[in-house]
């Protein structure tokens, strides 16, 4: 049991110094209230913290968030290049701004509320704070399994709603008008809004990955700008996967030696994505006229009303799920070849783009209900009707 007792201060004044066990039965105290009372609740919470397994030095509180943070961002070796890199910035911009001068007992849920609502009222996206306080719960429950904290002050926070972007699909139409636009890169707008594969994907897609035999891709890598710097990883998720390759896009492919890059930079090596969106599909989007929206723009210090067009390279990922869906592919087929982990990400994604047969479903339950049954032909399933004997 914890003991208190008071010692004086050279100014005359009186405080109470609490002497306990920790977990490991190694002597300790804590020192400096100000009154009998509060080390009594300081001692009875320590009691029932070890008790409860929850116990926590408050010495450890004393560690910095910056320290954990960057403890925390050293151990995450299971991450994707690119994720570790976008976790890093979250870590050195929005946490090192907000907390990272403060100690880990210094986090409340208060603090945490106060950070999401500033987050709000900055018009930050929801999405942008779901993936900050995201990292701050990591980094924090970290240090809970550390002995560092008693509990996370960052889970089960409320955060804003995510409003989910309409998808885009093109028609078969507009996809054949794209493909005209982008010239002679019509090859890579039919493989990513045909095949479906992410830009990362494409970019580092090589002739021994196309199998035109087999009528398939085989997708095995992915290339990923991280701080200015090309990564050839495994696709999104970590898993291979084999594509459905048309005839009218294979024979639209370049020929090229097995280890070459199906679609190389202009000038050799890798495509950057945001040249080749700069470069290509932007124009080719508005060549093609696709997705108009009047915008009010300052021209010459006048405004004025001009028309933009506006798709990203993505959303021809979303085009290849609709047009398997309209071809008869089912759900496990779009998951295959999206390389989705699971098929009810498929669904909820693309669920709305199966034709709902409600008359079908309707005619097929009708015709089950009116069946006649053996006990609507007089006699009960299983038995014998007896005719009655004759004396």
């Amino acid at each position: 049991m914890a003991t208190i007792e008071p010692y004086t201060l050279a100014s005359g004044a009186i405080r109470y110094r609490v002497r306990y066990r920790k977990p490991d039965h190694k002597p300790t105290d804590k020192r400096g209230f100000t009154t009998k009372r509060d080390a009594k609740a300081f001692a009875a919470t320590v009691e029932v913290d070890k008790m409860r397994g929850a116990y926590v030095s408050p010495a450890a509180g004393k560690h910095l968030v910056a320290d954990a943070a960057a403890t925390w961002i050293a151990d995450q070796h299971h991450l994707s290049p690119s994720t570790a890199s976008r976790y890093r910035g979250i870590v050195d911009g929005a946490i090192a701004a907000k907390f990272g001068h403060l100690t880990l007992g210094k986090i409340t849920r208060p603090l945490v509320r106060s950070w999401i609502a500033e987050q709000v009222d900055a018009d930050t996206p929801a999405e942008t704070v779901h993936k900050q306080v995201g990292v701050l719960r990591r980094i924090l429950a970290q240090a809970v399994e550390d002995g560092r904290l008693a509990v996370n002050p960052a889970d089960k926070v409320r955060l804003p709603a995510i409003v989910p972007a309409e998808m885009k699909f093109l028609t078969l139409e507009q996809l054949h008008a794209l493909a005209a636009a982008a010239g002679d890169a019509a090859p890579a707008i039919w493989t990513l809004g045909a095949c479906g594969l992410r830009l990362g994907e494409l970019v580092g897609l090589r002739h021994a990955d196309v199998d035109l035999e087999a009528g398939v891709l085989h997708i095995v890598r992915s290339v990923t700008l991280v701080d200015g710097k090309h990564v050839d990883g495994p696709p999104k998720g970590g898993k291979r996967r084999t594509v459905p390759l048309p005839q009218f896009v294979a024979e639209q492919l370049p020929q090229g030696r097995d280890e070459a890059l199906v679609f190389p930079a202009p000038g050799g090596g890798y495509l950057r994505h945001g040249n080749w969106r700069t470069r290509v599909f932007d124009p080719a989007v508005t060549k093609a006229g696709l997705f108009p929206t009047e915008v009010e723009k300052v021209v010459d210090g006048k405004k004025t009303t001009v028309v933009e067009y506006d798709l990203h390279p993505h959303e021809l990922r979303h085009t290849a799920a609709s047009l398997a869906i309209s071809s008869g592919a089912n759900i496990k087929a779009v998951q295959a070849m999206l390389g989705h982990a699971r098929a009810s990400i498929s669904l909820d994604r693309y669920g709305h783009l199966y034709p709902a047969d409600v008359e079908g479903i309707t005619g097929a339950l009708q015709a089950m209900l009116t069946r006649p049954t053996a006990a609507d032909c007089g006699h009960a399933v299983g038995t014998e009707r007896k005719e009655p004997v004759s004396e």
